[in-house]
């Protein structure tokens, strides 16, 4: 699938003038994971023929249960170094040989800035092998780890709370001052597990290859202790501080609800409320077209591009189109409580395009602009994020900026799901999946064929003042006929026009 080409606004788009052909693999978004199922530390069942579940094993001075968490040295999954791993079952082999299989959790100081790096604060993580049989469910994959290699009990909290709440540092009283003197929190302190990161996967042959990552906050089902859980309504309601289901647009009116309500049963949809929308980076508006098309209140838009403006308000004359960048918006807006239920970001691409073979002038503005995210998420609280960037942000140069904008969501416990686009939900929200695909190469299993060039365009008029297909000029030498039964091209970057100052 090829970045899809956009109009030309130096704060939302990508400019086009040169066509460059880009061999855009879906699966360069993600990091190059490979998982090699020949391996015998790897599992995708609790049990293989022939074992045999033991209640409790004793080794090393210590006796390991299933549900236990312990520490282990020198794991990995993929391109992840396990620290920890949560016991699911004991295994006995054939050979008498016991085996301790789990879940693997990683400190979020190993995940590269996906998440706030806090001491002892953990993840979960699974691989899950994606099949379209039914009868095969989406497991996680288990590791194996044997009892004489050097391992030891940790005890866990599971929780869908905050940070800091039931963090390390917030429980000094249960685990002694003693202990933090020493500088042994590392070693020994209280774990959190607050995230879940899942990596899915496609098998190829004997070897598996990502096809989406989805890094989610535990929602209260996910909890088993209660005195750990916090109900999902409680954290939408902190997040978002009003929050009305069936949206917050309510036939001209903001839907309100009383915080300290007690939850009531499901309701219909009032007449006349939609979900309100928040256009950034809007250039003249065809994302916010889509979204009401699909439904939406379209509410809010920012661009910083003169050109479009005019555009953008014939279009939608009843949003409130912001003429700035995302930092003039922000101080624009410093007393105005702007809240929405979607908010869909499209920063500039061109910097992290592989199109971008050379420094620009505007590099520093385009990279503004994605770090000014996070404050708009900030300001605006959406209850579901849409980010929409080139792939060339996934490539090792340009990976920690991918990183950064990834922590700029969770940092505010936002949930995320990346493939050639991103998904955020906010906290007590459960993550949305991406919708099943509607169309594919050659029509099948259901799906519609892609559009081709030539259903694009066929049936414009051949009289139509700008379709005049008799002036086109002529190549000499003669080209070989175009082939208008295929789909069209990449148009990336190639032409630098001067962005609009932010303020002007």
């Amino acid at each position: 699938m090829a970045a899809r080409p956009r109009s030309l606004s130096s704060a939302s788009s990508c400019i086009l003038i040169d066509v460059i052909d880009i061999d855009d693999d879906p699966q360069d978004v993600f990091e190059d994971v490979v998982i090699d199922l020949t391996g015998d530390h790897l599992s995708h069942s609790l049990l293989r023929d022939g074992e045999v579940a033991l209640d409790r094993l004793q080794a090393r001075g210590q006796t390991f249960s299933p549900g236990d968490v312990i520490e282990v040295h020198g794991a990995h999954l993929g391109s992840y170094s396990v620290d920890f791993l949560q016991v699911k079952v004991i295994a006995e082999t054939r050979s008498r040989e016991p085996i301790l299989r789990g879940l693997p959790l990683v400190r979020t100081t190993s995940l590269l800035g996906k998440l706030h790096m806090k001491k002892n604060e953990v993840c979960l993580l699974q691989f899950v092998e994606r099949t379209a049989d039914d009868n095969f469910p989406n497991r996680p994959i288990f590791l194996d780890i044997r009892p004489e290699t050097n391992i030891e009990k940790r005890t866990l909290i599971i929780t869908n709370a905050p940070y800091p709440e039931h963090s390390f540092s917030s429980l000094k009283d249960r685990i002694g001052e003693r202990t933090r003197r020493q500088g042994r929190a590392e070693r020994s302190g209280l774990l959190a597990c607050r995230w879940r990161l899942t990596v899915y996967f496609a098998r190829k042959g004997r070897q598996m290859r990502p096809v989406e990552e989805a890094l989610e906050s535990l929602l209260a089902a996910d909890v088993p202790d209660v005195q750990y859980r916090v109900p999902d309504e409680a954290l939408q309601n902190r997040w978002h501080g009003v929050y009305a289901k069936g949206g917050s647009w309510n036939g001209g009116r903001h839907a309100h609800v009383d915080l300290e309500a007690v939850p009531r049963e499901p309701r219909t949809r009032g007449h006349g409320q939609k979900y309100t929308f928040f256009d950034a980076f809007s250039s003249a508006g065809g994302v916010s077209r889509g979204a009401q098309g699909a439904g939406f209140k379209v509410q809010y838009a920012v661009d910083n591009s003169p050109e479009v403006w005019d555009t953008y308000r014939m279009n939608f004359p009843n949003a409130t189109l912001y003429r700035t960048c995302i930092h003039g918006f922000l101080e624009q807006t410093t007393r105005n409580h702007v809240r929405v239920d979607c908010l869909h970001l499209s920063p500039p691409c061109q910097y992290f395009s592989p199109a971008h073979t050379h420094d620009s002038v505007h590099d520093a503005d385009n990279i503004s602009a994605l770090f000014g995210c996070g404050e708009l998420v900030k300001k605006t609280r959406p209850r579901i994020i849409t980010l929409e960037q080139t792939f060339g942000i996934t490539h090792n140069r340009h990976l920690p900026y991918f990183r950064a904008l990834i922590s700029q969501m969770t940092q505010y416990g936002y949930s995320d799901r990346k493939r050639l686009v991103v998904v955020a939900a906010s906290p007590g929200h459960r993550l949305p999946p991406f919708p099943e695909a509607t169309h594919s190469e050659t029509g099948g299993g259901g799906r519609k064929p892609f559009t081709t060039i030539s259903q694009a365009i066929s049936g414009i008029p051949r009289e139509r003042g700008l379709h005049n297909v008799r002036g086109v000029r002529h190549f000499r030498p003669p080209r070989a006929p175009f082939n208008s039964h295929k789909l069209a091209g990449t148009v990336t970057t190639g032409f630098s026009a001067p962005p609009p100052v932010c303020g002007e």
